[in-house]
């Protein structure tokens, strides 16, 4: 087999590689779940870093973030879904659309489903308080199910491109739960992995799916019709999406320039926050970036 032929027909991964990442995500939270609830230090360090975010705050900041989280609200989180399964249909890839479909319901649900089965006592820091049933959450569930489903169903040429829009909408609601103090970090943490335990199942599923039924040729008379019209129709939603996540980082930038000049020295003064921050966005990128490498195997 020629490497011409490898790079146009990669190896699909294997059920067990993607059952493996499944596990490594149950492992994670388990792990998230018992720092926060059971390791006093974590337990504290969790409530200091949200303290620190909400410091973060600033009439338009807040504006912005929430309007960042109503973009996953029930109604507007039902029409993404089915814009994303429309896309696989279009696409002509029946069992990618049916796999996007049960994880675009079933994280959020199973989300909401442990916040009463694991509640715990949190610890409290300045003014800033979340309620005990909030892990995972929801919201990171929503966005980062979004986001990998979207990175599922694109073309592979794509993947990168949506891999890293996706990333970058993951992180900015997650910074925007910690602004508004509507979650702690470990809940953020919980939603990733969350939404990458039901990803990693879907492929797993996807990957025996394939080898019992493989799929039949696309045909390429209807692909050229759709296809462009999809593609941009997505390049107009991604340019959306990356202008208010742009002007999320811009405003949390210059809150910050204006009321501690001293940026290293507040960085200093809440290593906590920076701690959570760095956490968040490195997981986020490592479940995109580890999800989108496999698919293209």
């Amino acid at each position: 087999m020629s490497i011409s032929s490898i790079v146009r027909n990669p190896e699909p991964i294997s059920p067990a590689t993607a059952l493996r990442y499944a596990a490594l995500c149950v492992v994670g939270l388990a792990l998230t779940w018992v720092a926060a609830s059971l390791v006093p230090a974590s337990h504290v360090q969790d409530a200091v870093a949200l303290s620190d975010f909400t410091q973060l705050a600033h009439p338009r900041v807040d504006v912005l973030a929430k309007l960042m989280l109503a973009l996953l609200d029930p109604p507007l989180y039902t029409l993404w879904a089915i814009a994303l399964v429309g896309i696989a249909l279009g696409r002509e890839r029946p069992k990618v659309a049916l796999a996007a479909a049960l994880v675009l319901v079933l994280a959020p649900l199973s989300a909401e489903a442990l916040k009463p089965l694991l509640a715990h006592p949190h610890a409290h820091v300045g003014y800033a308080t979340v309620g005990a049933a909030s892990w995972p959450s929801g919201h990171s569930t929503a966005a980062m199910t979004l986001a990998l489903c979207a990175v599922l169903i694109a073309p592979r040429q794509a993947r990168a491109l949506v891999a890293a829009c996706g990333c970058a909408f993951a992180i900015a609601v997650g910074f925007s739960l910690l602004v508004l103090a509507w979650h702690l970090p470990s809940d953020v943490f919980g939603g990733y992995l969350l939404a990458a335990l039901w990803s990693s199942l879907a492929i797993a599923a996807l990957a025996l799916a394939e080898r019992r039924w493989p799929s039949a040729a696309p045909r390429v008379q209807r692909s050229a019709r759709v296809l462009p019209a999809l593609a941009s129709s997505l390049m107009v939603l991604l340019g959306v999406l990356l202008a208010v996540i742009a002007a999320f980082g811009i405003l949390v930038g210059v809150s910050l320039a204006v009321r501690h000049r001293h940026l290293a020295l507040f960085a200093v003064d809440h290593r906590a926050l920076v701690v959570a921050a760095f956490g968040i966005a490195t997981l986020a990128v490592l479940i995109a970036s580890t999800l989108t490498a496999a698919l293209r195997r």
